[in-house]
């Protein structure tokens, strides 16, 4: 990502955050609003980015000659956490601390979820060292 991204990355960010702190006081449902805008924003500004990345991480694990099917439950727990997060804040911001938790709860259980592949996987590939 080129310096100039992020530089807009985190002005986008400053401009949301001001604009919501502006508003909050009056009207707490546009404010949410502004973070929801500044969200999709920053990911538009961020996609590119991530696209360069995904593209080159297949391109590494081809060269390598791992499986693909190795590092999608790990892909998948990265992808809930930073949704859960996200997701967990914008609650926050709307005073539901308590939605919050719950959500950051099912996060955590899907990532385990996630996980169940590559951790029957690993078992299996331990029983047969050992036979």
């Amino acid at each position: 990502m080129s310096g100039g991204v992020f530089g807009k990355i985190l002005l986008a960010a400053a401009l949301a955050a001001l604009t919501g702190q502006l508003i909050r006081g009056k009207t707490p449902a546009l404010a949410l609003l502004v973070s929801v805008s500044g969200l999709l924003v920053l990911f538009g500004l961020l996609f590119p980015g991530l696209r360069a990345l995904w593209q080159q991480f297949q391109q590494l694990l081809q060269q390598s000659g791992l499986d693909f099917g190795l590092f999608l439950p790990l892909l998948k727990v990265l992808a809930v956490t930073q949704v859960t997060r996200i997701s967990a804040e914008l609650c926050r911001d709307a005073g539901e601390r308590a939605l919050a938790a719950k959500l950051e709860l099912c996060g955590g259980t899907a990532s385990l979820l996630c996980l169940l592949p590559l951790a029957k996987q690993a078992l299996a590939m331990m029983g047969a060292l050992g036979t």
